[in-house]
Order: C-alpha cells, then sequence, then structure tokens
C-alpha cells in the first residue's frame, strides 16, 4: 500500500502527460512530416545506435537545456572522454543549445534534440541509444526519462544541480511527483551548500549528494576567440567599457539611464549591451538610443580593409559609437576580456541573476543588483572580497560606473579580488568525474 502511494505521483504525472500526447498528436504528426530534425529528437526519433560490447567503453547520455547548461557540461564532457575513454551522446532543447554543443564539442559521437517525456517515447529513445548511464545538467528533472531509464537499470545523475527560489517552490507544490523520483537517483552533485539544502528538502538523501561547485567556472579556462571590440567600434585603448551581460527587460533602461548620467562626468565611457535572448537585441536598441546614444548592433560591424592590412576592423556607423549591443550569439566572454566593468544581468529584474563567474574570470569589477538567488554563494564571496559592487537604481548605476571610470586603480585592484576569486576555486568538473566513479556512474 506504502509503495501504491509512494509511487501515485509519478504515475498520475505520466498518465497525464500521455493524454496530452494524444490531444496534441496531429500537431506532432505534421512536425515530424516536416522532416525537421527538432521534431523527430521530440518523437523519440533519436539516432539508432549498436548495443555496446562488453569489452567496449560505457555510453554516457548527458543532456543539457541550451547554452548555460551546454557551457557548464563541457569541460565535464571532455574529461570525462578524455579520463575514461567513454562514448558519450548529448541532447539539447534548444537549438541555441544545440548549435553550441556541436560548436564546442567534438567528443559525443551523436547530438540530438531532448525526446518528449512520454514515457512510450523516451522508451523508444532510450532503446534506440542503449545508454549506460543518464547525466542531467543543472535543473534538469524529466520524470518519465528517469523511470524509463531506470527500469532499464542505467545510473542516472544529476551534475552542476542548482535549484533558483522559484524552482524550488515549484518543485515543493509538487513534491508528491518530485520525492519518489529524487529518490531514485544514483547521485546529486550540487554547485553549493545551500543548493545541498535544496535538494535535500525535496527528499534527496546526504549519502547521494555531494557539493562540486559550478562546472561553469570550468568552462571559462580554455582561451575565447578575439572579438576586437575597440577595432569594430573605434574604441580607443584609453575608453571605458562597461559590458552589461544577459540583461532582462527592463534592465536595459536601468542601465542606460545610469550611463548615460556617469558619461557626462567621464566622456570616455562606453557601453556594450548584452540581451540575454537575441530576438530583444532591436529593442534593446532602441532603449538606447532613446536616451540620446549612438548605438550600434554587433552583426551591423564588419570587416573591411584598411591601411594596406586586409582584415583590419572598422564600424560601418563610423567613430563615435557610444553604445554596442551584441546581437550574435557567443560573444559574451570575450566582450568581458576586452571590458573594463561588468555587470550582471537577471540582478535587478527579479530573475536571480545570471553567470557571474564569467567576468570574474576577465579580472572585472562587478556590479550587481539585489536579485541573486541563482548565484547568491558566488556573489557574497565577492562582495567580501571587494570585487562586487551592490547597484539598485539608475542613480547608484551612475554613481559607480562614474567612480570606477574615474579610477584605474580601483578598477585594477577589484578586477584582480575577482580573477584571485575565480582561480581559487577548486575544479568542479574533476570534483564531479571523481565522485561519479565513486557512486559507480563512470
Amino acid at each position: 500500500m506504502g509503495s501504491i502511494a509512494g509511487n501515485f505521483g509519478p504515475l498520475a504525472y505520466r498518465l497525464a502527460v500521455t493524454v496530452a500526447f494524444f490531444i496534441v498528436s496531429p500537431i506532432l504528426g505534421l512536425g515530424l512530416l516536416a522532416r525537421s530534425e527538432r521534431w523527430r529528437g521530440m518523437l523519440g526519433l533519436v539516432p539508432r545506435l549498436l548495443p555496446r560490447q562488453a569489452h567496449e567503453p560505457s555510453r554516457i547520455w548527458v543532456h543539457a537545456s541550451s547554452v548555460g547548461e551546454v557551457r557548464a557540461a563541457t569541460r565535464l564532457v571532455k574529461e570525462m572522454h578524455r579520463k575514461y575513454g567513454v562514448e558519450v551522446v548529448f541532447s539539447t532543447m534548444t537549438f541555441a543549445g544545440q548549435s553550441v554543443a556541436r560548436a564546442s564539442l567534438s567528443q559525443p559521437s551523436h547530438f540530438f534534440f531532448l525526446p518528449l517525456d512520454v514515457p512510450f517515447v523516451v522508451a523508444a529513445a532510450l532503446e534506440r541509444i542503449k545508454a549506460d548511464a543518464l547525466l542531467l545538467v543543472e535543473t534538469e528533472l524529466w520524470p518519465s526519462l528517469i523511470l524509463e531509464a531506470k527500469k532499464r537499470d542505467m545510473k542516472v545523475a544529476i551534475v552542476n544541480g542548482k535549484l533558483s527560489a522559484a524552482g524550488l517552490r515549484g518543485y515543493r507544490r509538487f513534491k508528491f511527483i518530485f520525492e519518489p523520483l529524487l529518490r531514485k537517483l544514483d547521485a546529486v552533485m550540487v554547485q553549493s551548500e545551500r543548493q545541498a539544502l535544496n535538494y535535500e528538502s525535496l527528499g534527496v538523501s546526504r549519502e547521494r549528494m555531494f557539493v562540486t561547485g559550478s562546472t561553469k567556472q570550468d568552462a571559462q579556462l580554455p582561451p575565447c576567440g578575439k572579438l576586437a571590440l575597440r577595432q569594430r567600434t573605434g574604441w580607443s585603448e584609453s575608453d571605458v567599457v562597461l559590458t552589461a551581460g544577459s540583461t532582462r527587460p527592463g534592465e536595459e533602461r536601468i542601465i542606460c539611464e545610469g550611463f548615460a548620467r556617469a558619461k557626462q562626468k567621464v566622456a570616455e565611457l562606453r557601453l556594450v549591451l548584452a540581451p540575454r535572448h537575441l530576438k530583444r537585441s532591436s529593442h534593446v536598441s532602441r532603449v538606447a538610443r532613446s536616451f540620446g546614444l549612438a548605438t550600434a548592433e554587433l552583426s551591423s560591424l564588419r570587416a573591411q580593409p584598411s591601411g594596406g592590412r586586409p582584415q583590419a576592423v572598422v564600424a560601418v556607423p563610423g567613430e563615435g559609437t557610444e553604445v554596442l549591443v551584441l546581437d550574435t550569439i557567443g560573444e559574451l566572454v570575450a566582450a568581458y576580456r576586452e571590458s573594463d566593468i561588468a555587470f550582471i544581468g537577471g540582478t535587478l529584474s527579479g530573475h536571480g541573476g545570471h553567470n557571474v563567474l564569467e567576468p570574474a574570470a576577465a579580472g572585472l569589477p562587478i556590479l550587481a543588483g539585489p536579485s541573486r538567488e541563482n548565484i547568491e554563494d558566488d556573489c557574497v564571496a565577492l562582495g567580501n572580497s571587494g570585487a562586487l559592487l551592490t547597484v539598485r537604481d539608475s542613480s547608484d548605476v551612475e554613481r559607480e560606473v562614474s567612480r570606477l571610470a574615474a579610477s584605474p586603480e580601483e578598477r585594477g585592484e577589484r578586477g584582480r579580488e575577482a580573477r584571485t576569486f575565480f582561480r581559487s576555486r577548486p575544479v568542479a568538473s574533476s570534483l564531479t568525474l571523481e565522485h561519479l566513479e565513486k557512486v559507480g556512474v563512470l
């Protein structure tokens, strides 16, 4: 009786998604007729692989939802392949995630889109993939996928685990579904002690939980390409560049207002805006222009011959650009490395904050709003060292940016603290692999 009660939530979920699947099946059928790779993946038509022979290395299915999760998994996948020789198959949910995964990872033998979390759909996918283990990156809790994997005696683990405040509330609301599910996991690797407490409150035992730190830090260690930011815009080396990364709606207006006032005090100030979602780029440009700021999009800048050098980069709009909007994918890390000050998006909009380790790795003084649920531990440590300053509105932005822009010494000191913090953190991917080996996942 207890077993039935404990399984009621997952059973109810599986019934609900199955019914929903048949309701929308005509639409899904049309998608399949389009022969789209994404639709095929969603319907479980993933690559059909041969069964692994006893003498062959294990096959690991790694799932990372989108770009952020892919970057968190990058070093982990490379090290797992190098150290253990495993075969990796890799799934994502978004086109952007798939694009970044294919560009940054050569180890996976196959890439595909995550199947819909319907019992018979994920069962078909698992029969095709024939993996030995399933690694879910960050917050990817898919009940049918996990249950079908465990039916096949696969090891299942969460890596780089985290739960935002909103996510935690949602999981608690449906705890009758997720608690039995989480108890079936072989291991949960979390980013911090705070995250360990979150998972523990959902029913994960301490014996199967390990604090490894964030693998997103590891993704920043390899050098990235040069963006040639100053050459493209005509900005000089003495200009002071503030890059606002992964900004959310409403944040650009606050940043631009503070920046415009600060620029009246420090004329050498320049601004890079990198919206979290590229489809908002045109709107972000309009916001910047509404403050009277000369604005260009990165895609409007092109390489042209100049002074006998075949690919010197110049700005099409000409010199005088005050604001550059990053409207192309994968440029933010390079932009940070060519900037002087950073702002962390999602911290003034109530979204909990985005990646704070990228600007820390670049050795920048960091500005962030009060909403930091997703990155709280790192922000506390950076704040305590003096590397991170809190801003709550455009007046705060004006004050802090003006002061930092006017003082190369202060920028340098706070930036060194940020880089020291970044380098002092343990290599999370190595710790993750050690624990996965101990519990028999690898």
